[in-house]
């Protein structure tokens, strides 16, 4: 079968080629016009329609790895004590060096009765973070980058792998991670992410071309980018935090993240999982809603950790 751009240059061999050839009835001359007109008609639909081209092939912006990864800790509060900004079942990324979100939640809301989860204080309270690179998504994989700081705030915080961290393999899922420790290092949470960069060189023209932030965002928004299309987003939200189409924008995007998050679904009293799994709407919009304040990100200085082998 002939592509829509082999159909439009051989237009004429498709609709009177086959034609000049039929010698054996009216019937087979119908047919051959009637397929000629239908493969003409999709061609029209797919060139008059951008979203015809998109909206299966982008719906999900997942990669559908199996979800094993924990991207909430804390889950107790009203929000979890730390969130990643990455799907569970992964997401794609343009860059070699990406920068990545997490998101530490106001240290008042965090507060658990649970003596399984960190007790946060009321009022800023220091704690370390640790970020680890891993070489592949699995749960065992080997970490290829380690750095770590120190920060003592509540809010949205953002981390770009530095010139001395090895790029991102392409084609390859790998896992990134955050550890959140507390109270001296007595409390710990680990959350933690997939991400796989994949090269596609008109959707990087695309982004090369773009004007500014916004465009980059949508751009990388409609090609299922998620991590690039967070960034774009909130870069430009710094800049222009009244953009409330923007804003509204990302928030979309951040839902259809984790919408399917086990973080943001019921659980009982004991804080485990209700089964069948079902989303809790109120916990998701309370974390957009925080969220959403956080126009900005804070760039989190961390530290290469070197010569020492990290603990998994």
């Amino acid at each position: 079968m002939l592509s829509c751009a082999e159909a439009s240059k051989n237009n004429w061999i498709i609709t009177t080629g086959m034609i000049t050839t039929m010698t054996s009835t009216k019937t087979h001359l119908k047919i051959s016009i009637k397929r000629a007109i239908a493969l003409s008609t999709i061609c029209i639909a797919s060139v008059a329609s951008p979203t015809f081209l998109v909206s299966e092939a982008f719906a999900k912006y997942g990669l559908g790895l199996p979800k094993s990864a924990s991207s909430g800790g804390a889950t107790r509060g009203d929000l979890p004590l730390i969130t990643i900004l990455g799907l569970e079942d992964g997401a794609k990324t343009l860059a070699a060096r990406p920068t990545l979100y997490w998101y530490v939640a106001p240290q008042n809301t965090a507060t658990t009765t649970s003596t399984t989860v960190p007790q946060i204080n009321s009022g800023k309270s220091p704690f370390k973070v640790t970020f680890f690179l891993r070489d592949s998504h699995d749960r065992a994989a080997k970490s290829v980058f380690v750095a770590e700081g120190k920060a003592d705030d509540s809010g949205l915080y953002k981390f770009t792998l530095p010139e001395n961290a090895p790029e991102l393999m392409k084609g390859k899922a790998q896992r990134w991670q955050i550890r959140w420790q507390g109270n001296g290092g007595a409390s710990q949470v680990d959350v933690y992410a997939s991400i796989r960069r994949d090269d596609e060189p008109v959707v990087s023209k695309a982004i090369a071309a773009a004007k500014n932030d916004l465009e980059k965002a949508r751009i990388y928004a409609k090609n299922a980018y998620w991590y690039d299309a967070l960034d774009a987003y909130t870069s430009w939200l710094s800049k222009n935090p009244k953009d409330d189409v923007a804003l509204t924008e990302r928030s979309d995007l951040v839902k259809a993240g984790l919408n399917n998050n086990s973080v943001f679904m019921k659980r009982d009293e004991q804080g485990k999982l209700i089964l069948p799994a079902e989303l809790d709407p109120k916990k998701l919009a309370n974390f957009l809603t925080k969220l959403d304040e956080s126009k900005g990100a804070a760039s989190i200085l961390l530290q290469p950790k070197i010569g020492t082998r990290p603990s998994l």
